[in-house]
């Protein structure tokens, strides 16, 4: 093999590189691993306190460790950058639903200030903050308030909370279900049967065999004198059941 001084100046620069590169690294673990180490300290005491329903305790580990690896960050790493930029995506998410569950947590969904509250954080989520809760989770909150509502006689609150439920589309047949029924209840109580009649038909969507809407729809029929088509109901879509109502009256 040839000798060549260029191949021999290229190891040099590629050893001089990884010195250096090692330096760097060891220069920037030292500066930031302090800070990583009291990072991860707070978040794993703020899983803690999450896990054993501790909320509140939970919420100021989780803020201190967010503030850790922003700290970190102001550092500029380089070798450390794609690691704390994990961290903090994990970090901020359990954080968000670690608050959540605080606002649902006990009975305060149960108290007008409990709902006012609950409703505020939601409702200044930004769309990166939303993205860290399931819409389950929220869908599933806004059946339980209704359903509070609905048993102490607010209809009118209930109808609203169950139309926010509805509006999330969430893929869980029977929170549908058991939504569009509540929503089917409340509107025939209104004697708006019409509405009614495609809400039951909604819950008859999601459970084909629910007697209890097909009593409903029985009733929305009797009301509107259509009971000759009752057939044609049962067997439609609630989009096809809008239509088939301005048909027949």
């Amino acid at each position: 093999m040839l000798y060549c001084p260029d191949m021999e100046d290229n190891n040099i620069d590629n050893i001089e590189q990884k010195i250096k590169n090692l330096e760097e690294w060891n220069n920037e673990r030292a500066n930031i691993k302090p800070i990583l180490e009291t990072a991860v300290d707070c978040h794993n005491r703020a899983r803690r306190e999450s896990y054993w329903k501790n909320y509140e305790k939970a919420s100021e580990f989780f803020k201190q460790a967010i503030e850790n690896y922003k700290s970190a960050l102001k550092l500029n790493p380089k070798y450390y950058l794609q690691d704390i930029i994990e961290r903090v995506d994990s970090v901020i998410g359990e954080y968000m639903n670690n608050i959540f569950n605080l606002k649902i947590s006990g009975d305060r969904l149960k108290t007008e200030q409990g709902v006012i509250e609950y409703m505020e954080f939601i409702e200044n989520l930004n769309s990166e903050e939303k993205k860290y809760i399931d819409q389950y989770e929220i869908a599933l909150s806004y059946f339980k308030i209704g359903a509070i509502y609905f048993e102490d006689g607010n209809f009118d609150r209930a109808y609203e909370f169950f139309n926010k439920t509805a509006s999330l589309e969430c893929n869980r047949p029977f929170l549908n279900r058991d939504t569009y029924f509540k929503i089917g209840q409340i509107l025939f109580n209104k004697k708006r049967f019409k509405e009614a009649l495609v809400n039951f038909i909604s819950v008859l969507s999601f459970d084909r065999d629910n007697i209890n809407a097909v009593n409903h729809l029985d009733k929305c029929l009797k009301e509107l004198k259509i009971s000759e088509h009752r057939f044609k109901f049962l067997s439609a879509t609630p989009n096809e059941a809008k239509k088939l109502i301005m048909e027949v009256l």
